[in-house]
């Protein structure tokens, strides 16, 4: 195999590598319900998608099996961390709701 291809090959999978545990700690900070804190690291994450598409592209051809399955791990991990940023966006929304009215009804107490 031609150097180049062994280096887009290793750099992919030192990505992917990097993603799964991106998304490991973002699983982590989810179940806490830190979803400012996952955000930062999905931004990270798009970056590195990014650099795998890249690398995707100049090596259509050449596949490993373990990048494979690291690759179906970080899809089901980014499955789980959506479904939890999802969660938790509701709740903060219901939070802000909340808030919201709670305002709404001493505004309205303190002009009547």
């Amino acid at each position: 195999m031609p150097l180049l291809k062994v280096q887009i090959l290793n750099r992919s999978f030192q990505l992917l590598k990097i993603l799964k545990s991106n998304l490991k700690k973002m699983q982590i900070l989810l179940s806490y319900g830190d979803g400012e804190s996952a955000i930062l690291i999905a931004y990270k994450n798009e970056r590195i998608i990014f650099l795998l598409e890249s690398n995707k592209k100049k090596n259509a051809k050449s596949r490993l099996a373990e990048m494979q399955v690291l690759a179906d791990d970080c899809i089901l991990l980014q499955e789980d961390c959506d479904r939890k940023l999802v969660s938790i966006t509701s709740e903060y929304k219901k939070e802000y709701n909340i808030h919201t009215i709670k305002r709404q009804l001493l505004e309205h107490l303190n002009n009547t």
